[in-house]
């Protein structure tokens, strides 16, 4: 209960508002398995069914800002009583050094700030910054489409990467990761070079100028490449740079060596499978040279998910090949070159555009796996709320954060008594290296107000004491 409403709401009034606050966030995730719901929405089912549920990703009409569904007149918590929560949460913690701030979601005013304008490592909540940008960018329905074009000779197949690194070698999957199917690739070619009657065996060479520059960043030590947490990054890619079909999204082994010429292999034997009833065989001939490619010359394609389902696959599971994919796509999106370098410069761009602070900003990737990344706390609260507040596809970022409780690398935490409070309400970024535990996003008040929050932990010497004070410092400001 906040300690500064004036007139404040029965007990049963305020939960009502709080569900549909809850609601009004958490049901813009419509994003083909349906919206998410809250836990125990069975005992709140009245007050769910009657908030308006906004559509992700509608073509060319973005959603409106979560911040919209909200009580305009939902009590802000004064700042001694987000300072007291926070103190008691975080009393006992000796686990590293932590670094915060609360700011309202609505007015951006600031509630709180512990050395909060301090540059500190970031790990995954650096992501944030990425999909900030990408939603800044590009279209949120949008599809990444990988093409085969007639080649200039009039005999030869050009494959066009274009940016869709989830492709599936075989049949195509529901979900995100394999939506886009080579052999459906394959069976399009086969059938147009079938009509415009080549045969015999037909060379096919690979575009990726897509993406430009180095494909493993210097900035990744080499144990974290090795390990598989980060691999080279191409701008065509099976299983989200695996060589076989993940077992689960965290998996780190079966990485490629280089991930583009297992999907050309991919290709051609599918090409091969396919050609075989019309006497035609294919072969690898290296590289195409990057040119515009007519509609008329296509002879089939595929389309990825879509650029916010690939954006939430990322966030829920924390995906570093797949951020650093997404933050050149973004680069491709703006009129830049498809590299790191240019992708980085992009993100500080369009914060500095939007009126976010980059002053302490040092970023080495785009995943945050680097440990010559900064930023700050306040940073990141900007971020956030300018993503809140807007009025176009930037407002979607929100609704593809993982949920406390409920799905990707949230889905665990939040267990405790003293954390539960969070369930269902807290939206967030999570981050984990060896010396860093970050979070970073949203919670509703009991009151029904938004707060935008970032807790960071350096220095780390205790991870599950650090997680456990940074899901109770959540869990605190959504009781206020």
């Amino acid at each position: 209960m906040s300690s500064t409403a004036p007139q404040a709401p029965s007990r049963d009034r305020r939960r009502t508002r709080r569900w549909w606050s809850a609601a009004g966030i958490l049901g813009i995730a419509c994003l083909g398995s349906g919206a998410v719901i809250v836990p125990q929405a069975a005992e709140h089912w009245e007050d769910l069914t009657e908030t308006p549920q906004i559509a992700a990703a509608a073509p060319a009409s973005p959603s409106a800002a979560p911040v919209s569904t909200l009580d305009p007149d939902a009590a802000q918590p004064g700042s001694e009583a987000v300072a007291s929560a926070l103190r008691t949460a975080q009393r006992d913690f000796r686990g590293g050094s932590l670094t915060a701030q609360v700011a309202d979601a609505r007015t951006g005013d600031v509630l709180y700030s512990d050395d909060a304008a301090k540059p500190v490592m970031p790990a995954s909540n650096l992501k944030l910054l990425t999909a900030y940008t990408l939603l800044s960018h590009q279209d949120p329905s949008a599809r990444y489409e990988t093409g085969a074009y007639l080649g200039a000779d009039g005999r030869s197949v050009v494959l066009r990467a274009g940016g869709d690194t989830m492709l599936s070698p075989d049949e195509a999957r529901q979900g995100v990761d394999g939506r886009a199917s080579l052999r459906d690739l394959a069976r399009q070619t086969v059938d147009s070079l079938h009509h415009r009657g080549v045969t015999g065996t037909v060379p096919v060479r690979l575009d990726a100028s897509r993406f430009t520059g180095p494909a493993v960043s210097p900035a990744w030590s080499a144990e974290d490449v090795a390990s598989g947490y980060v691999t080279g990054v191409h701008p065509i890619a099976l299983w989200d740079h695996h060589t076989q079909e993940p077992a689960d999204p965290e998996e780190t082994s079966h990485r490629p060596d280089d991930a583009a010429q297992d999907a050309v292999a991919a290709y051609l034997r599918e090409l091969d499978a396919a050609g075989s009833a019309h006497g035609l065989s294919f072969t690898d001939a290296g590289a195409a040279d990057a040119q515009d490619r007519e509609a008329s010359q296509r002879l089939g394609a595929v389309e990825s998910a879509t650029v916010l389902e690939q954006t939430r696959y990322m966030l829920d599971e924390s995906d570093n090949v797949l951020a650093e994919v997404l933050g050149r796509n973004a680069a491709v999106a703006a009129g830049k070159e498809g590299s790191q370098e240019a992708a980085i410069a992009l993100v500080r761009e369009t914060l500095t555009r939007d009126g976010i602070g980059v002053e302490g900003l040092e970023q080495a990737d785009l995943c945050g796996l680097s440990d010559r990344n900064r930023v700050t706390p306040a940073t990141l609260v900007q971020t956030v709320q300018h993503a809140v507040t807007a009025d176009d596809a930037r407002a979607q970022l929100v609704s593809v954060l993982p949920t406390a409780g409920l799905d990707g690398t949230l889905a665990a935490r939040f267990e405790a008594a003293d954390e539960a409070a969070g369930r269902g309400y807290v939206r967030a970024k999570t981050g984990t290296l060896l010396k860093v535990s970050s979070l970073s996003g949203v919670t509703t008040t009991e009151d029904g107000r938004l707060l935008v929050y970032s807790f960071v932990v350096n220095d780390l010497t205790d991870l599950t004491a650090a997680k456990d004070m940074l899901d109770r410092s959540a869990a605190a400001l959504t009781r206020l």
